[in-house]
């Protein structure tokens, strides 16, 4: 899937109801983590993974996305603070038909995306989330492996390629600090 071709951003400022539900989303998902000993972002997606409910129609519930919501938001905190990126508020364009419920999904958290405007990398954070919360095979790729690799990514230690998700876009950067102190 080439996402150039399926998503491109509108910039435009926060509101304030939007600061404030990330805020609230990300101070929830640490009191989870001291309440439920989670000490690893896995430990997180297997917290949320275990509460996922889906109503009559095969959606998921209500809570169920404010789960979601909320580990996309402290997922994408710890990108913050880890990488060059920053939280990008937007208003995210289809051109693709099918990926109309991408849109419709990734329109319902705010802070969906994170983005370093500089080197032009982005993070489509909530997807990443919800392809591990709702996987249910033994063999995918850990939160905190993807963290790491996008990490990497950031800094220009990995390529695209090595990034096991598809949800990222951007170019690949040279590696600048290979100088030993």
């Amino acid at each position: 899937m080439q996402l150039e071709r399926i998503v491109s951003v509108t910039p435009r400022a926060f509101t304030r109801r939007e600061k404030t539900c990330i805020r609230q989303d990300v101070k929830r998902f640490q009191k989870i983590g001291r309440d439920h000993g989670c000490t690893v972002l896995e430990d997180y997606a297997e917290f949320v993974a275990e509460r996922l409910r889906y109503n009559d129609t095969g959606i998921l519930t209500t809570r169920s996305v404010e789960l979601i919501r909320g580990l996309s938001a402290y997922f994408g905190d710890l990108l913050l603070h880890y990488t060059t990126m920053v939280r990008v508020a937007g208003e995210p364009r289809i051109t693709n038909y099918e990926s109309r419920t991408t849109r419709n999904f990734i329109e319902t958290f705010p802070g969906w995306l994170v983005a370093d405007q500089i080197t032009t990398q982005s993070v489509m954070v909530p997807m990443i989330v919800y392809d591990r919360v709702t996987t249910s095979t033994f063999w995918i790729e850990s939160l905190d492996d993807i963290f790491d690799e996008i990490v990497d990514w950031n800094e220009g230690y990995l390529t695209r390629d090595d990034v096991h998700t598809p949800w990222i876009l951007g170019p690949d950067l040279e590696m600048s600090d290979f100088w030993a102190a």
